[in-house]
Parts: structure tokens; C-alpha cells; sequence
């Protein structure tokens, strides 16, 4: 072999050792040789990798009108477990904070 080589550990549980050394034993190749064409024939077929997802700048305008709404999604559930019986009142007044917000945008 002209070609440097480099070399790495992998370790199977003792069945899988023994169909590995049995098969390549068949096949008249090293257990080295079998594992590499069997690594170099999954590669070849393997999908191209995921492209990184790019994320676009946004609108800061936007991301804090997103936010502003989340907030009060929050405030309604926190005040919805809150208390044991539903509290009319309390809704009403996220209700209206929600509606005034609305009407500013």
C-alpha cells in the first residue's frame, strides 16, 4: 500500500464481531478490507448533506409585535391557572390591554 493510511478503533458486541469475521472470512478479504468497501459503498449512496438553514434579517418592528403578543398570550394563561374559579374580570382587562394595542398599530 503506497497510500498512507489512517487508522481508527470501532468496537462491535461479540456476535456481530463473529458474522463480520465470518463473512469476510468467505469472501477471502481481511476484515479491514471488508469494512471499507462496505463503508465506501454506503458513502457513494449516501444523501448530500443539509444545506445550513439561512435566516433573513426582520423586521425589528415586527419582532417586537410578535413579542408583545406572546406576552399577552402569557399574561392570559398565567392569570387563567392561576385561580381555581375563571376570572371574568381579570380576562376582561388583558381583553382590553389586547384590543388597545390592536388599535395603536
Amino acid at each position: 500500500m503506497s497510500e498512507k493510511m489512517k487508522q481508527i478503533k470501532v468496537y462491535f458486541p461479540v456476535e456481530d464481531f463473529e458474522n463480520l469475521k465470518q463473512i469476510s472470512k468467505s469472501q477471502n478479504i481481511t476484515m479491514s478490507e471488508f469494512l471499507r468497501n462496505a463503508v465506501n459503498s454506503k458513502m457513494e449512496n449516501a444523501p448530500a448533506p443539509k444545506s445550513k438553514k439561512v435566516y433573513k434579517v426582520t423586521n425589528p418592528d415586527l419582532l417586537f409585535f410578535i413579542s408583545n403578543i406572546a406576552n399577552n398570550i402569557n399574561q392570559i394563561a398565567k392569570k387563567l391557572n392561576a385561580k381555581s374559579e375563571f376570572d371574568r374580570k381579570a380576562l376582561l382587562e388583558i381583553y382590553i390591554k389586547v384590543k388597545s394595542f390592536k388599535n395603536e398599530n
